[in-house]
Order: structure tokens, then C-alpha cells, then sequence
């Protein structure tokens, strides 16, 4: 996503950063390996390859590279200082049509299947949360949302999206002053919420993803190059993380986790970065917002119409194949579908007249 969640639709001919589009890969598949664990776990069937690498769930290592190359990437995109019309409009296009879109089609598609009776649970004046994706984030505080689809990181990078300017500004003209605050944000954050407010969810809460997220920003700008040598005290802190997963915090060990993680992949891109790799990895990187919207609900419907108990192995390989198989053809075709009501709308309405349009063959 261009961030995260942006990726897909890109503007043809800009050069490519091969480490982002790597992370950006892997992130994708495995916030969709950790959904589908899940599902599998809880109707008998085990899990596939790792449900806990390094101490946190192979979920939250994904969201957490998201999150950095979120921070990278805009990064490298906008230089200072940002046209807020051109950025926040930028954002709203790569965001909110897609994910419109894929709300309703999924909506219609549960609808069916129901008798007519959509899937939605929150009564209709919250409707203004999906309208402004973040009804994934609200519901995990707590609201009743129409939640369908996109998960609660949606609305936390539309929050992320709206400061991304301020941010930046700060990194770049007071580096070391803003690094402190954001720690010392962070660190208040992962101290109070767990003590005052148990019931929420302190993983996506702002400030404490900030330091992943300026991570992402102080790489691109304050770094030139991975020396290999970072890989030895990266992996030390992954290997540290996976032999005391409770004495750790759980919000402290998914950053440290996040951006060890972060550093290695991107000195190992150097020696993966073969064409037939670079094309792999692109092809992913570039439908991973539209996979990330479509992917959990394919998963969630398979997992209530597949018997999934006792599956040997290698079938449980089989179905996860077959499954992203599946969320990748829809991730295509909604992408498609996006570029042709966009397509549509701005031939209906750019420089639109009220006053009908005749040609002279027609009069």
C-alpha cells in the first residue's frame, strides 16, 4: 500500500524500489496466512508453517512491515514541502473507491446468499463509519459498525494519512526532538492503555505504531545503505523475541520484532533481486491493497463450507494455495472493476455542462 494501501494503482514508468515491493509481498501474504490460520485453527485443522514467529503472531509481524514501508514509501514519494490538495487527494483516490467498491459488491454478494438479508449488524446511522473506512478500527472500540471488509487497519491508516504531513515536517527539519516525542509518546501509550483501559486494543492506538511508522521515514531519509553486518544484531533481537514471548510486551516486541524484521529483508533483497524474483514480487506487491480488502471475507465464507478437521499436511498446503489463489483473481478483477467506475465517472463528470450536448448529426 503506498503506503500500504496504495500500491495497486500506480503510475506507469516510476522507477521501482525493489526492497519495499519485497516487504510489501511478504506483508501481504502474511497477514493472509495469519487469517487463514485462524479459521483453520478454530474449526479443527491445525495451522500451516508458523502461527508465532519470533515471539508475536505472524499476523502482527505483517501489519508492522506494512506499517514501516507505509512510513518509507511516502517518503520517497513526497518531497518537502507537500501540496496538502495534491497529497490528501492522492490518498483519498487510492483509498476509498476501491474500498467502497469491494464493501458494496461483497454486500450484495452476502445479501444473496441470505435471502436477502445483508450481513451488516450496526444499525444504519453508523453507516458513516464504512463511509469514511474506519469502521473496522471503530468496531474494535467498542461501536457497532457495518463492518464487512479491510479490517481495522483501514481506518488506522486513513488517521495516519491525515498527520503524514506534519509528521514528516517534523522528521525532516527537528530529527532528533521529534524522535524523542514519538518515543516518549509510545512508551506512555504501552504503559497506560494495558493498566487503564485493558478493553482496548493499545496495538491500534496511534502512538503506539509511531515508531514504526517514522521508522519507515527516518530510513528513507537519514539512512543511505544496510551494512550486511545490521542482519547479526536484527536477528539477535528476532532471537531474543522468540525465547521470552511473555516477558517481552506484546506492543513492544511487535516493534522491535517489526523493524529487526525490516532491516534484514531488506539487505536479503539484495541477493534475491533476480528477474524472475522481481517480476513474483511485484505481480503481489502491486494487487496487495485490493488483496488485503477481499481477503479475509474469501477465507472467513471457504472456512463455514469446507470440512477442515483432520486435514493431513499437505492438504491444508493445498487449500491455503488454493484459497490465494482464488483471493488473487478477485483481487485482479476488482481492480479492474475500480478502474472502470473511476474511468467512468471522470469522463461522466470532469468539466460536465448541465446543458445537453447534441452533435450535428443528431439535431
Amino acid at each position: 500500500m503506498a503506503g500500504t494501501a496504495t500500491s495497486s494503482r500506480r503510475t506507469a514508468g516510476k522507477p521501482r524500489i525493489f526492497y519495499l515491493d519485497l516487504i510489501r509481498a511478504l506483508a501481504a501474504l502474511l497477514i493472509v496466512l495469519a487469517h487463514f490460520n485462524v479459521h483453520l485453527d478454530e474449526h479443527g485443522g491445525g495451522y500451516v508453517l508458523t502461527r508465532q514467529p519470533f515471539g508475536i503472531s505472524v499476523g502482527a509481524l505483517g501489519v508492522s512491515l506494512f506499517l514501516i514501508i507505509s512510513g518509507a514509501a511516502l517518503t520517497l514519494t513526497y518531497r518537502r514541502p507537500i501540496n496538502l490538495k495534491r497529497f490528501y487527494w492522492k490518498r483519498f483516490l487510492n483509498i476509498y473507491p476501491m474500498f467502497w467498491i469491494a464493501w458494496l459488491l461483497a454486500t450484495f454478494y452476502f445479501s444473496l446468499i441470505s435471502n436477502g438479508r445483508p450481513p451488516h449488524v450496526g444499525p444504519a446511522r453508523t453507516f458513516i463509519f464504512t463511509l469514511l473506512g474506519v469502521d473496522g478500527l471503530a468496531l474494535n472500540f467498542h461501536f457497532r459498525t457495518m463492518y464487512l471488509l479491510g479490517e481495522w487497519f483501514i481506518g488506522f491508516i486513513v488517521l495516519y494519512y491525515l498527520i503524514f504531513p506534519l509528521l514528516l515536517w517534523a522528521i525532516d527539519r527537528f530529527p532528533v526532538i521529534t524522535g524523542v516525542v514519538l518515543l516518549a509518546a509510545y512508551a506512555a501509550t504501552v504503559v497506560i492503555m494495558p493498566r487503564y483501559f485493558p478493553d482496548y486494543p493499545s496495538s491500534m492506538v496511534l502512538t503506539t505504531r509511531l515508531p514504526e511508522l517514522a521508522f519507515g521515514s527516518y530510513f528513507v531519509l537519514y539512512v543511505r545503505r544496510v551494512h550486511g553486518a545490521t542482519v547479526i544484531p536484527a536477528a539477535v533481537v528476532l532471537a531474543v523475541s522468540a525465547m521470552l514471548p511473555t516477558e517481552i510486551p506484546e506492543d513492544v516486541g511487535t516493534t522491535i520484532v517489526g523493524i529487526s524484521a525490516f532491516l534484514i529483508l531488506v539487505v536479503i533483497g539484495r541477493y534475491v533481486a533476480i528477474q524472475p524474483v522481481r517480476a513474483l514480487v511485484s505481480l503481489i506487491a502491486r494487487y496487495s491493497y485490493p488483496i488485503f480488502l477481499v481477503h479475509h471475507v474469501v477465507i472467513w465464507h471457504l472456512s463455514h463450507r469446507i470440512d477442515v478437521y483432520g486435514l493431513f499436511p499437505i492438504q491444508r498446503y493445498i487449500l491455503l494455495a488454493a484459497e490465494f489463489v482464488l483471493i488473487f483473481a478477485l483481487s485482479v478483477a476488482l481492480e479492474k472493476v475500480t478502474g472502470i467506475v473511476l474511468d467512468f465517472f471522470t469522463t461522466a463528470f470532469k468539466g460536465m455542462s448541465w446543458r445537453p450536448e447534441v452533435s450535428e448529426a443528431e439535431r
